[in-house]
């Protein structure tokens, strides 16, 4: 007969592959990541059935520095049921949704409670950033990704997501945690070092082709927040040498292929359309009167409407297709405002958002102090992802995006998770001393 301790052993090895495979499949299919992440849910249901008892909550949820303010979150979304206008919309959305994303945060930071675990989720990881990697590059020159069949619109790259948005928001997170992988020396051989490598110079390469201004904008914050960490140590001569360094190697990859063949310019320029297509972008940035700006601007008035009749509690959690219907102010508009922020202030409040930036806060506050505490590089990786995320959530609705919001909650979980890890090898360490 197996005793509990085995048989909650391989619950846990079950659930760890459920979540390498969902992270794995997440950025090309959505049915099949959420066919693992139930998978992982029910697992762990089962485990706690035949009595397993974890840190808090009775026993059934893992002690972690968010549950106070997740626990805040998931009050301010039931609350939002006040105001709903439809019932059905609020429950599919509170535990199709909501509920059953902090359910795979907390799996995530019970499960991967040792290095040989996060080594198998990270393997995992990479192995899906090398995956999409090769999709992008056939999706250039077929104009098809082979992953979904997804064509490449106004030369601008998605892979296998339903937007060049999409895309962009998966990149901004995964390339901060390749750079806390290589610094880490996590992968010690030397070809993986030199693959993660190449990888980051392609996906920023891929990055600046999604031509997503918001992406960029995160994903300059997210470097910046990077660098910071990495220099703060240094004298000021180094850390004025690095920015300097930064800064000619930005010039460098905007402006080479004007000093490159004939060819290179053709396939470069003309046919790629890269620093044309960089350059137009950017001078759209100010530009509110026309174009995809004038839209935004224009949900945003709807949203701000919205949040006006519903300030305190929202129009309720999941309903906003529904009301905005009612505030729709143009051809384009009673759809989602294209701003995280707002859409989450509008179904569920005033109470939602600050509480919903209390657990961003929260996250921080601890992910920074064991950064300051454990200099530990991948901390500071997926730290810097889930900013960068943060940031362009701001001019997009990845909250709302079934690939995007699982993506967050896992490396939120993830973050967790490590800090964790050190700590317990640091209690056990001291325990070795004593």
């Amino acid at each position: 007969m197996l005793n509990k301790e085995k048989i909650f052993l391989y619950f846990n090895r079950a659930i760890v592959t459920c979540l390498c495979l969902l992270i794995f499949c997440l950025p090309f299919s959505k049915a099949v990541a959420e066919s693992f992440a139930w998978t992982a849910i029910v697992l762990w249901i089962l485990k706690r059935a035949l009595g397993y008892r974890s840190e808090a909550l009775w026993g059934l949820l893992p002690k972690t520095g968010l549950n106070r303010a997740l626990l805040i979150y998931t009050l301010a979304n039931v609350v939002s049921v006040i105001s709903s206008a439809r019932q059905d919309l609020f429950l599919r959305g509170l535990f199709g949704k909501e509920l059953k994303f902090l359910l795979l945060y907390f799996i995530l930071v019970e499960v991967v409670n040792n290095k040989k675990r996060l080594f198998s989720v990270l393997t995992a990881l990479i192995a899906s950033a090398a995956l999409i990697i090769c999709d992008a590059a056939v999706q250039y020159y077929t104009q098809t990704d082979f992953l979904r069949k997804y064509a490449m619109l106004n030369h601008s790259f998605s892979a296998s997501f339903d937007s060049s948005s999409g895309f962009a928001g998966w990149l901004i997170v995964i390339i901060p945690v390749f750079l806390g992988i290589i610094a880490l020396n996590l992968f010690p051989f030397r070809k993986i070092k030199f693959f993660l490598l190449l990888a980051v110079i392609i996906q920023s390469f891929y990055l600046l082709k999604t031509y997503s201004r918001g992406a960029w904008f995160g994903f300059l914050i997210s470097i910046s927040f990077m660098t910071f960490y990495f220099v703060k140590k240094y004298p000021l001569k180094i850390k004025i040498l690095y920015l300097t360094a930064g800064t000619c190697l930005l010039i460098v990859i905007l402006f080479l292929p004007f000093l490159l063949s004939p060819q290179f310019k053709y396939e470069v320029l003309t046919k790629f359309n890269f620093s044309q297509g960089i350059n137009s972008r950017l001078k759209s940035i100010p530009q509110i009167s026309w174009g995809s700006n004038l839209q935004r601007a224009k949900l945003w008035k709807e949203s701000l409407r919205i949040i006006k009749d519903y300030p305190l509690t929202g129009c309720g959690l999941n309903n906003y297709s529904v009301v905005a219907k009612n505030y729709k102010s143009f051809d384009y508009g009673g759809v989602y405002p294209h701003n995280s922020y707002l859409q989450k202030t509008a179904e569920t409040g005033i109470l939602g958002l600050f509480a919903f930036i209390f657990v961003l806060f929260s996250f921080f506050k601890i992910g920074i102090f064991h950064l300051n505490k454990h200099n530990n590089y991948l901390t500071l990786g997926f730290l810097a992802g889930i900013l960068a995320f943060s940031v362009q959530a701001f001019f997009d609705t990845h909250f709302y995006s079934l690939q995007m919001v699982v993506l967050f909650w896992y490396i939120v979980g993830l973050t967790v998770a490590i800090i964790k890890i050190d700590r317990e090898d640091v209690n056990m360490l001291n325990i070795k001393k004593g």
